[in-house]
């Protein structure tokens, strides 16, 4: 009678032969890193665990001469321009040395820029409600409704997001190697 084989023989005999390549060993590594880091955010980030768990957990993981660069970078990809950012400054700073002077600035020059949008669009929205005789201290714009304010935040974002990954390239080239 034939010998039945599972599903998991029948893939380790016909994967039998084929190995990774350096390359591929080395990506994987990468993703595998970039994963530990991501869970250690997000543990950090729920206050599951402090600043100093972080870094001894940190410090187990195996990510190579940039592993602080590395894991840097990772966890200012969350940057957020609509979010609290303070957690993650704080993680990159306190916990992997970073320099975030970077960060605050390109988040301090959005914040002005979107202040300044707004108050632009408020001042056209008070002019078009002037025209047509709408006045009185219980007007008050309504920006959310403003489709080329929206239009221009957009705009602003995806200038933030490129301005962001410059400043990541820079944090990355900045840090010493481990």
């Amino acid at each position: 009678m034939a010998e039945i084989k599972s599903t998991l023989e029948l893939v380790m005999e016909r994967t039998r032969h084929l190995s990774m390549s350096d390359e591929d060993k080395l990506e994987q590594a990468a993703k595998e890193f970039k994963e530990a880091v991501n869970r250690l955010c997000l543990k950090y980030l729920d206050e599951q665990i402090d600043l100093d768990r972080f870094e001894r957990e940190f410090g187990r993981l195996d990510g190579g001469p940039c592993a602080k660069a590395d894991a840097a970078a990772e966890i200012a990809r969350r940057i957020d321009p609509a979010a609290d950012n303070g957690p993650l400054l704080g993680l990159i700073k306190h916990g992997l040395d970073g320099d975030i002077s970077g960060f605050e600035a390109i988040l301090g020059d959005f914040h002005r820029k979107v202040r300044t949008e707004d108050a632009r669009a408020a001042g056209q929205i008070r002019t078009d409600l002037l025209k047509k005789d709408i006045l009185g201290s219980a007007v008050v714009p309504n920006l959310e409704t403003d489709k080329d304010r929206t239009v221009r935040l957009g705009e602003m974002v995806k200038a933030f997001r490129e301005e962001l990954a410059g400043t990541i390239a820079r944090l990355r080239r900045s840090m010493p190697q481990s």
